[in-house]
């Protein structure tokens, strides 16, 4: 698990270089020096490891106050995993009291049983009348994709590949119709698609909340599903539950550990869809589709080489399809999972700056494969279309 003694060595690698302050999005908005990844690193040292400081109230703020973009982590130079000792100091916290107990019983109830008839769309209802999430966020379906789609669909035509689809909660629970256009694209491409059931959440908010052993649970679950998988790739549609298996899984596992290997296949196998479909190639040729669009790169795509540019790649075999690019494509929204929910004036001013270079585009087709962005850039762009690369090329396919 992610003990916070195991990044002693890696904290004390910080040499303040001042990376971190070129792209973390809560700096460039408050300009505050304890949020930036050197200070957070150097208060978690000292209160969490060393005891030298008290943990006081505004620590713990300070602690609390990161979206986990993983930004800094991105730009660090030392590569220190400084969103990966972020969540273990959540961790050390955490054992303590919960701030929101309900809050944390309801997250953990409708992550580990998503697929339980109803109780995703009553859970989001419940936080949704007790305020934890804002009001102008989509509806949850009241029956979720998994319910609608488990199971094997064949490709059109002579199969090529057969993949497995891991449905990340959002996409389960409030964008349905991502789902599908997954299904009929792959299925168009000559790929069989097996849609698992009695998966959990991939576990990055139990991650975001500390709440380690919530999250070792979900693993175990998943991981013990989809290793038992005839499947080629694993693909998701979600680049925050691409990470979370590819990177974050495996470092809840140390060498030797039980069940390292089977986090090791299963991080092997997996794919962003819209970067799969470019490695392995588009069967069929989509037809013309005479719109712009622009393009928001989520935060949470570190986790392969090829996940930033797999959209622009895509859809570039789109006729009569035109990309608007904006100033900062890469440019936080603000979201960051739930934070949005908890610093909600911080998160609108980061989303603003956001909404504006969108703007500039011309366009009004905002395309992200992050479902928190594109829900949370939806709610401020009315009268913007803000959906998947993949629902674009769908619509391309006749969909």
């Amino acid at each position: 698990m992610l003990q916070l003694s195991r990044f002693r060595d890696s904290m004390a690698r910080c040499t303040h270089c001042g990376l971190c302050q070129a792209v973390c999005p809560v700096y460039l908005e408050d300009c505050l020096q304890t949020h930036l990844a050197r200070a957070r690193i150097d208060l978690i040292r000292a209160a969490l490891l060393e005891g030298s400081i008290p943990v006081t109230k505004r620590l713990r703020e300070v602690v609390k106050r990161c979206l986990l973009c993983t930004c800094c982590s991105q730009a660090c130079a030392a590569q220190i995993p400084i969103d990966e000792i972020v969540a273990a100091a959540r961790s050390r916290l955490y054992e303590g009291i919960h701030r929101n107990p309900a809050r944390r019983f309801l997250l953990h109830r409708t992550m580990a049983r998503r697929g339980v008839s109803g109780l995703p769309a009553k859970a989001g209802l419940l936080a949704l009348r007790m305020g934890w999430l804002p009001r102008d966020l989509p509806v949850p379906t009241r029956q979720s994709f998994e319910q609608r789609f488990g199971g094997t669909h064949l490709p059109e035509g002579k199969r090529r590949l057969r993949v497995a689809y891991f449905v990340g909660c959002a996409t389960n629970t409030f964008f349905p119709e991502t789902g599908e256009a997954v299904l009929k694209v792959l299925r168009r491409n000559g790929i069989e698609v097996v849609v698992p059931t009695g998966l959990a959440c991939c576990g990055i908010p139990c991650l975001a909340e500390g709440d380690l052993t919530s999250l070792q649970e979900m693993v175990q679950t998943n991981l013990g599903v989809l290793s038992s998988l005839d499947v080629d790739a694993i693909v998701t549609d979600c680049t925050s539950c691409g990470m979370m298996f590819k990177l974050k899984t495996l470092s809840l596992f140390l060498e030797g550990d039980p069940g390292r290997g089977q986090a090791e296949s299963v991080s092997g196998k997996f794919w962003e869809v819209t970067d799969f479909l470019c490695h392995v190639g588009l069967d069929r040729r989509p037809g013309a589709l005479a719109e712009s669009f622009t393009y928001h790169v989520p935060c949470h795509r570190s986790w392969t080489a090829t996940v930033n540019d797999a959209p622009r790649v895509l859809l570039g075999a789109v006729p009569q399809a035109r990309l608007v690019e904006q100033e900062d494509p890469q440019r936080c929204c603000g979201a960051g999972g739930v934070f949005f929910a908890e610093f909600r004036d911080l998160a609108e001013k980061i989303r603003s700056r956001k909404i504006d270079d969108i703007r500039q585009t011309g366009t009004t087709t905002v395309l992200t494969q992050c479902p928190a962005c594109r829900a949370f850039l939806g709610a401020s762009l009315r009268g913007f279309r803000c959906m998947h690369p993949v629902s674009f090329l769908a619509r391309a396919y006749g969909s």
